[in-house]
């Protein structure tokens, strides 16, 4: 049967900022514009969160070939499910616009190439990133995919962070061409950085030995701080991978790895990237001098709670949370947010410092979904604090009892039939948003296919999603991928809040994006809110208690913008306990929190303020763990 995507040929629409694709994304604002491809920033519609969305340019459109390999991009990259590689969630076409798009992670930070400009890395930072983006590769390998652009300009450092690193950009070919592969077989990449049977030496078969070759001359590049010459001219380009390149400058315990992956005959490099992975330098001794601790100056808010609290001694939980110092508040340029900006994708697995051969990607399993694994300490801990009294907290009463009525799950209604064997992604993500599980129940489809369902699930108990599973499962014809946020029946009325809104589908929804999810003590949470317009913003923490803290102190407000950065302590660190973070954007600024706020009047109030004509309220909600 043939692979080709068919879309009628009717006069297509342009995307642009407001456009809503199936209604479930909306266009945000235009990124860039590739060869084949423009791409925009968006967020799915009922959540906020944000996404990038890619979509075929109207000139190629029309070309036949053009959507097939839009089509197999998506079909093959959507399984590959690795930290290290840019997640791509979803590929669709716009009936009502007749427009193709692919929905995918969206990933913000400095390219690899940006900081490489300060310098040359060192060797553990070399070794670091070697180990990073040869696991991924070595994922997209064994999916079948050769990127074919293996370059530090796509190579993203989420907030920085060497370890987090992405690969972005398998993208659609430079130009419309067939073939076997996502990006088809004619050449492409950029000349300092391909590999010699790119320029059709070798016999010319570009295969993983290809982006091997290609990941060693970024490798040197990173260690000896400039590019390794491969020539200015179409002569030069070709006599210079006859041989070794120069890698004078680079560290001399890269080198025999480097030349390995560099000799010019691709049968002579290692066999595979899980081979790059795995490598192990020979012993050298080094000396290092000791880490010079950075003296930090920082506000400090202590908040009584059940899950947040003050007095130890009484036998309350604590986390403090601290303001941050002016010079440590994130912003665009200085500290890119990232990974936790797509709905469902797994968080980055960071590489451990030795780490065995690389592992396959993780199977499409909730499993795999539900995985979660802390980013490395990024800087030094905080300086042990001074003894001082703390001040009398009364303990906070029990959290209000909740008491539910009986309830059966109500079942959306049967679903007409599709086409041949499979329904449509609209139909999917119908029969998600009208599935009603009883009381404090959520879910959020954050990226659907005909046959593919991820699934953020927010409650109290696992049975309910598991009555949900079953029944997706029986109705649609294949399992959803189902990653479920469990909280305390005490922070219940923020999910009724969500579920509301995923009812009245508002189109502004503020973008609430965090650095990580799951934050070990002592550690700071950095993120940002991105307002649809000039709205006052709460940003409130529900702990597992049902306390609501107001963290309005912590917010850096610029335009339609804010960043906060709040150090988060708790006495049990093993023990990690479930905390919503809530942003809330509406017309006219709300009274500031007392202490002692409960979130059953507090989201009752919130809720209130909602129902009002013309309120214009909405709301983005995170969970988040810390300690554990």
């Amino acid at each position: 049967m043939d692979e080709r995507t068919v879309v009628e040929t009717k006069a297509r629409i342009r995307a642009g900022p407001g456009t809503r694709l199936n209604d479930l994304y909306e266009i945000d604002a235009l990124i860039a514009v590739g060869g084949m491809g423009e791409i925009y920033r968006g967020h799915v519609i009922e959540t906020g969160d944000v996404v990038a969305i890619k979509t075929i340019r109207p000139d190629f459109a029309e070309n036949a070939n053009a959507l097939t390999l839009f089509r197999k991009e998506a079909a093959a990259l959507h399984n590959v499910n690795h930290g290290a590689v840019v997640r791509y969630f979803v590929f669709s076409v716009d009936r009502g616009l007749n427009l193709p798009y692919l929905a995918m992670e969206y990933v913000t930070g400095e390219s690899l190439a940006d900081a490489m400009k300060h310098g040359p890395l060192s060797f553990e930072s070399v070794d670091l990133l070697r180990r990073r983006l040869a696991a991924g590769f070595q994922a997209a390998h064994e999916a079948g995919i050769v990127h074919r652009d293996v370059s530090p300009d796509n190579v993203i450092l989420p907030a920085g962070d060497l370890g987090r690193a992405k690969i972005i950009d398998f993208g659609i070919a430079r130009t419309p061409l067939g073939g076997q592969t996502v990006i088809g077989d004619g050449f492409a990449g950029k000349y300092s950085y391909v590999s010699p049977e790119q320029f059709g030496l070798q016999g010319g078969n570009v295969t993983a030995q290809s982006d091997i070759y290609s990941l060693g001359l970024v490798l040197a590049e990173a260690s000896r701080g400039r590019p390794v010459d491969m020539g200015a001219n179409p002569a030069d380009f070709v006599a210079r991978r006859t041989t070794i390149p120069d890698l004078t400058g680079v560290d001399a315990r890269l080198v025999p790895l480097l030349e390995a992956m560099l000799r010019p005959d691709p049968r002579m490099r290692p066999e595979s990237m899980a081979d790059v992975a795995a490598w192990e330098p020979a012993p050298v001794a080094i000396r290092t001098a000791p880490a010079a601790t950075v003296p930090r100056s920082r506000r400090r808010l202590a908040i009584a709670a059940g899950g947040l609290g003050l007095v130890a001694a009484a036998g309350i939980a604590l986390v403090v949370l601290r303001g941050p110092s002016d010079d440590a508040t994130p912003s665009e340029a200085s500290t890119p947010l990232a990974e936790r900006t797509q709905p469902l994708a797994p968080p980055a697995a960071v590489p451990a410092e030795r780490a065995p051969a690389a592992e396959p990607p993780p199977r499409d399993t909730a499993a795999a979904v539900s995985s979660v694994r802390p980013p490395p300490d990024a800087e030094p801990p905080p300086p042990p604090r001074a003894e001082t009294a703390p001040r009398p907290v009364a303990t906070p009463g029990p959290a209000a009892a909740l008491d539910p009525p009986s309830f059966a799950p109500a079942l959306p209604p049967a679903l007409a039939p599709a086409g041949p064997g499979s329904p449509t992604m609209e139909q999917v993500a119908a029969y998600i948003r009208s599935y009603q599980g009883g009381p404090c129940f959520f879910l959020n489809p954050g990226s659907v296919s005909p046959r593919d369902a991820a699934v953020e699930a927010y409650g109290t108990a696992p049975r309910p999603f598991a009555e949900f599973d079953a029944a997706f499962t029986k109705t649609l014809g294949f399992e959803a991928r189902i990653q479920l946020r469990q909280i305390e029946a005490a922070q219940c009325p923020v999910v009724e809040l969500m579920v509301r809104q995923a009812q009245a589908k508002p189109s502004n929804v503020p973008h609430l994006l965090l650095d990580r999810d799951r934050i070990p003590s002592g550690e700071e949470l950095r993120g940002r809110v991105d307002l649809p317009d000039d709205r006052a913003l709460r940003l409130l923490l529900v702990d597992g208690d049902g306390l609501v803290h107001d963290l309005a102190p912590y917010l850096k407000r610029n335009g339609r913008q804010a960043s906060f950065a709040v150090r988060l302590e708790t006495p049990e660190p093993k023990r990690g306990r479930a905390q919503l973070l809530v942003a809330i954007a509406s017309p006219s600024p709300a009274a500031a929190l007392g202490e002692g706020a409960r979130s059953d009047s507090v989201f009752r109030a919130i809720a209130q303020e909602a129902e009002q004509a013309g309120s214009g309220l909405g709301l983005a909600v995170r969970y988040l763990k810390v300690g554990g």
